[in-house]
């Protein structure tokens, strides 16, 4: 789906140029000669004074520690945290310059400042309407009036807010107001005067990030009596040497030469947008995936899919929700398509992200869904004892293979995760990032085999390399208590002619993963792949302890969007 949120990047543009200007004033006036135990606090405020932060911060830190309280100082620092983005301690040097000096006229405007990108919308707003009430047209105040009515998606407030400070003489971070006003007009369906507000940023402000931005969101609005649909092939190769995801001392079938093989597989994904109105957005994906082994054909897979969403802007603290539909269906060594599924998936899931700053992301999902599988499973049945052939293992009395391996079953599951951008350790990686999820799932079975729940926690780092290369990496564990004891037996007790011993404990699994992959991409349209993905999965019932290793190469085209 086309990206909507414009990057926080562009804001922490405008802030330094916020900032810079709240600083004039302050830089401009008379600077009396300090006595001399006054001169490190005279040299601390003119570093803050001159944006030198870096140099100012731990000086004005020394002179804090000193009594008596000092406001002048308190703002100072609140100043240097907000240019260097730790918008939490800026709150509250803040918050302390206003309690020891509240008739000061900037304090509000920099708390707005620095609630606004703390993620704090309410806090700002609480802020500008004090600042307000002193000076109600300063441009500061205008420009965050508008981004907090945009923010809470009041864009009938934020159109004429950020239309009033982009008439202003003293433009407060430049490209910023006319670009958010465009934002906010084409949200309220108003094309035209949307169209001019994206226009003046690429006139005004030629080359910027910003004009970068609303280049894309002109082309899209220019775009917008189309239907946006976008498309996508991926084709790849790769080897796995344990396709038949062997268990621990389970033999191999004749016809079988070897448990690792090769495939070709493919990826076909259409999307199309359905609607798109203020706050609220559908769309609809369709897709195919398929692949072909080169030895074991008994594991051709054609699967075919859907996805139905609702997009939803909350209007508080930037959050937005998703609604999803998955229908996806899968034969396996089919003829044809009159063959029988091998399984029927439907699921349900509601999520919530809320971006924070710097680029940070959280996302928390719920979800809900329902397996139908379909495949055969009478070749599973076993004679129970005593009637034990000579020729041939049996089970021991009373256990119905057939009912307890139906997978057939409803689960729900909740998750959790988390995306942060790291600072930049070395000079030739950029974009560093860090990501971590659990995810915690419940699974109950018509058969006693497969009711499960399953905790999982997965960590993730990635960076950009030279030559644009993309890297990720990413481990998870995973604890996956069964209900109930397995009714496969270890292989090492299976004998002919008497019945084989089941381990009356309920089946426990732990289960470990690595996955490496090296992006890099050719223009807008083309991603080639390099992956790496290991999985260990360790279980009481040996049938279920596999290891497999996978290594492959795709390339992916995509169109539209």
């Amino acid at each position: 789906m086309p990206q909507r949120m414009p990057s926080r990047v562009l804001l922490y543009i405008a802030l330094f140029v916020v900032m810079r200007g709240l600083a004039a004033p302050a830089a401009a006036r008379a600077i009396e000669p300090a006595p001399p135990d006054d001169a490190r606090r005279r040299i601390a405020l003119d570093l803050a004074e001159e944006g030198r932060c870096e140099a100012a911060l731990p000086e004005l830190r020394a002179v804090e520690s000193q009594p008596p309280s000092d406001a002048e100082v308190e703002r100072a620092i609140g100043r240097c945290e907000i240019r260097l983005q730790d918008f939490r301690r800026a709150i509250a040097a803040l918050e302390s310059a206003r309690s020891l000096d509240p008739g000061a006229p900037d304090d509000d405007v920099l708390l707005a400042i620095a609630r606004y990108h703390a993620g704090d919308v309410a806090g700002s707003a609480s802020a500008l309407e004090r600042a307000a009430a002193r000076t109600p047209d300063r441009p500061e105040v205008v420009l965050y009036q508008g981004l907090v009515a945009f923010a809470l998606a009041e864009y009938e407030v934020a159109s004429e807010r950020l239309e009033t400070v982009s008439r202003l003489s003293e433009r407060p971070a430049g490209p910023v107001g006319p670009f958010y006003l465009g934002r906010a007009l084409a949200l309220l369906g108003q094309r035209e005067r949307a169209l001019a507000a994206y226009r003046r940023v690429l006139d005004e402000w030629p080359g910027s990030p910003w004009a970068e931005q609303a280049a894309r969101a002109l082309a899209a609005l220019e775009r917008s009596d189309e239907p946006a649909v976008w498309g996508a092939v991926e084709v790849g190769f790769e080897h796995d040497d344990n396709a038949l995801l062997r268990g621990r001392g389970v033999g191999r079938p004749g016809e079988i030469a070897g448990q690792s093989d090769q495939r070709a597989y493919w990826f076909v994904d259409l999307g199309a947008m359905l609607f798109e109105r203020e706050t609220v957005s559908s769309g609809v994906l369709l897709r195919y995936a398929g692949s072909e082994h080169h030895d074991l054909e008994r594991f051709d897979t054609h699967a075919p899919g859907a996805t139905l969403w609702l997009d939803h802007a909350l209007g508080v603290a930037d959050l937005s929700m998703r609604w999803r539909y998955d229908f996806d269906t899968a034969w396996i060594d089919a003829q044809s398509i009159t063959d029988e599924v091998f399984v029927l998936s439907h699921a349900l899931t509601a999520q919530v992200q809320k971006p924070w700053e710097r680029g940070a992301v959280s996302i928390a999902s719920v979800s809900v869904g329902f397996d139908d599988y379909r495949y055969d499973r009478r070749d599973l049945v076993v004679v129970d004892a005593p009637a034990c052939p000579p020729d041939a293992p049996c089970s021991p009395a009373g256990v119905d293979e057939l009912s307890a391996t139906d997978r057939d079953g409803v689960g729900w599951g909740i998750s959790l995760r988390h995306r942060e951008p790291l600072p930049t350790p070395l000079s030739w990686l950029s974009e560093p990032w860090i990501e971590g999820e659990y995810l915690y799932e419940s699974f109950a079975a018509k058969g006693r085999e497969y009711d499960h729940q399953r905790h999982q926690i997965e960590l993730g780092i990635g960076a950009r390399l030279p030559l644009d290369l993309l890297l990720r990496v990413s481990g998870r564990y995973a604890y996956v208590p069964y209900a109930n004891p397995s009714v496969f037996p270890d292989p090492s007790d299976v004998v002919d002619g008497q019945p084989y011993f089941l381990d009356p404990s309920a089946r426990r699994e732990q289960e470990t993963g690595l996955r490496i992959s090296l992006q890099r991409a050719f223009g807008e349209h083309v991603l080639v792949t390099a992956r790496y993905a290991r999985t260990r999965n360790h279980s009481t019932a040996d049938v279920f302890s596999y290891t497999r290793d996978l290594i492959g190469l795709s390339v992916r085209i995509a169109l539209g969007g």
